[in-house]
């Protein structure tokens, strides 16, 4: 008979894993988001961590082609006593509301629901008799987190911040009707490999209506059916936003957040995750070195703003940088505090009145004397000043910038009959690098990485690098490149010689890189790259007189194993 039992037991266990599938969602009765709690069964766990409480895990899912980034918000394992008294104080909370706080303050907002809060989730808990804690210490514990609680799904984006909170975040999707979708989210993984992840968190209308209602708070700008798109940022989180509502979304709000790096990519750090190869970065520090005009190109999302923010660690630090970004991205603030020689300007893409945009800035900024001149996007009526004063001479020493464009002759096709530049002021372009997305061994799994390095001369693209199984060096590189040569001899070098500077930096980078292996990726943070740098051009204006390449290796790498080994 118990064997009976048990095999009916079992066929109901099942007959009811049928029914409900994966469906077993929960929420708390503070929040309208849902989340969903089974874990499917042809699944395999990558990783897991911790994001201030909430422990996040990556799930690869066995039959089927995305990965499962899986949520278990602290808060939503509290128990029902509990969770109704948070919902209680929030309710309270939305009655008491202070005038004087100015709700386009989220950290003033904040600051006051976490205060006030405490006192609120102490009083209810007495008239509700709910339990805190055995102790003191233990209520005291149990009302911060409450607190924190209440912050989050009030003030804050509810179960979005843990995911704008995540540095491994990229991207986050929430698509109409936001209840009936999986959020999903992009991913940074391990060697450059990018992933789309959907989430088992499913954004209520209700929850999408409030944290649409805090961008157009914040942002200042509406978001009607007579206006149904807004862009903003959210200057907390380094993230930029665009949100879609009807008509444009016939089924309702949608949203995209997408974070800007909030540490600098260098070149040593690109290496590491396989977007570039020592030989690359080494090439690029030169030319970047030999004041070399140049575009880095890429669809969306292939890392254009990343890899020119690295190339910007390149200049020394005696160059004068002049930036020109209508969103801040370029780590011009960070090298300011290395004490690199810029000058940031923020030009306005929404050509509000007051605003200057991107080709005002530019002529403003020829005037503000001899410098490099760094654009975020190069896209509009700034392309044909920027030809026309780079024509004549007058651009500054170098001029670098990003454009969409998925290949160099793309990139030609953009700037000369899209942009209405002409051939002839085109050929100012020294180098186009391709910054593309590739699928290694045709997996759906994305890899960001350098597909090509390509020199412009005499209308003809000739590639110093490109990208086969890997990004190689081409024969043009080493022995018939224009650029090089021109370089070569602005500084009185030979064409070999030009090659083995190249080579010289490639190898320091690559040391660095093996070094971070072994004493974590401190060693290529801007700091240590401007140090290395700086080492570099000083041994080279040492050896200047020997000339010897193999002396200036020989002693930087024992300088620089020296103050490695203190780190």
């Amino acid at each position: 008979m118990k064997e009976l039992r048990d095999i009916e037991g079992k066929k109901i266990q099942e007959g009811l894993e049928k029914v409900l599938g994966s469906e077993q969602d929960v929420r708390p009765g503070f929040s309208y988001t849902w989340v969903r709690e089974r874990v499917p069964k042809m699944s395999k766990k990558k990783i897991e961590y911790q994001i201030e409480g909430t422990t996040v895990q990556l799930y690869r899912l066995l039959e089927e082609t995305e990965d499962l980034y899986y949520v278990s918000p602290s808060e939503y394992n509290i128990d029902i006593g509990t969770a109704e008294l948070v919902l209680s104080v929030k309710d309270s909370l939305a009655e008491q509301y202070p005038r004087d706080i100015d709700l386009s303050r989220p950290e003033q907002v904040k600051k006051y629901i976490t205060n006030h809060g405490k006192t609120l989730l102490e009083r209810t808990a007495k008239k509700l008799d709910i339990s805190l804690g055995k102790s003191r210490e233990d209520e005291m514990e149990k009302i911060d987190f409450l607190s924190y609680i209440l912050a989050k799904y009030t003030a804050g984006f509810g179960i979005i911040e843990t995911l704008l909170k995540d540095p491994n975040v990229e991207d986050i999707y929430v698509d109409a009707p936001s209840d009936n979708n999986n959020i999903y989210v992009e991913i940074g993984g391990v060697n450059g490999i990018r992933e789309k992840c959907r989430t088992n968190i499913f954004l209520s209308h209700k929850d999408m209506e409030s944290i649409l209602s805090r961008f157009r708070s914040e942002s200042g700008k509406p978001f009607s059916e007579a206006f149904p798109v807004l862009e903003t940022e959210l200057e907390e989180y380094g993230t930029r936003v665009t949100a879609i509502g009807s008509p444009l979304s016939p089924d309702g709000m949608a949203f995209a957040l997408r974070r800007r790096d909030t540490k600098p990519w260098t070149l040593p750090k690109l290496i590491k995750v396989g977007s570039l190869t020592p030989t690359a970065a080494g090439l690029l520090s030169f030319l970047i070195d030999g004041r070399s005009t140049i575009l880095v190109a890429g669809s969306r999302g292939a890392g254009k703003t990343t890899l020119l923010g690295a190339l910007m660690l390149e200049f020394p630090k005696s160059q004068r940088i002049l930036t020109i970004e209508d969103t801040r991205e370029l780590p011009s603030r960070e090298m300011q505090e290395l004490d690199y020689n810029i000058q940031s300007m923020l030009v306005d893409s929404s050509l509000e009145e007051g605003g200057m945009n991107a080709d005002q800035a530019l002529r403003v900024s020829l005037r503000l004397g001899e410098s490099s001149l760094v654009l975020g996007e190069v896209r509009g009526q700034e392309a044909r000043t920027l030809y026309e004063a780079m024509r004549a001479g007058t651009a500054g020493s170098a001029v670098m910038g990003t454009i969409h464009g998925n290949s160099p002759h793309a990139v030609y096709e953009r700037v000369v009959h899209d942009m209405g530049i002409s051939k002839e002021s085109f050929s100012a372009t020294d180098v186009i690098v391709i910054a593309g997305i590739v699928r290694p061994g045709g997996m759906q799994k994305r890899k960001r990485t350098v597909t090509h390095i390509s020199e412009y001369d005499q209308e003809e693209f000739d590639d110093l690098m490109n990208y086969r199984e890997g990004l190689e060096p081409t024969d043009y590189l080493k022995r018939n490149s224009e650029k090089i040569g021109g370089i070569a001899r602005d500084w009185d070098l030979s064409y070999e010689r030009a090659v083995a500077n190249i080579e010289l930096r490639a190898y320091i980078r690559e040391k660095m890189v093996e070094a971070s292996e072994e004493k974590g990726d401190t060693l290529l943070s801007p700091a240590w790259v401007a140090r290395v740098n700086d080492k570099f051009w000083n041994l080279i204006e040492k050896h200047h007189g020997s000339g010897s390449y193999e002396d200036v290796k020989k002693d930087w790498t024992r300088w620089y194993e020296e103050r490695v080994r203190y780190e």
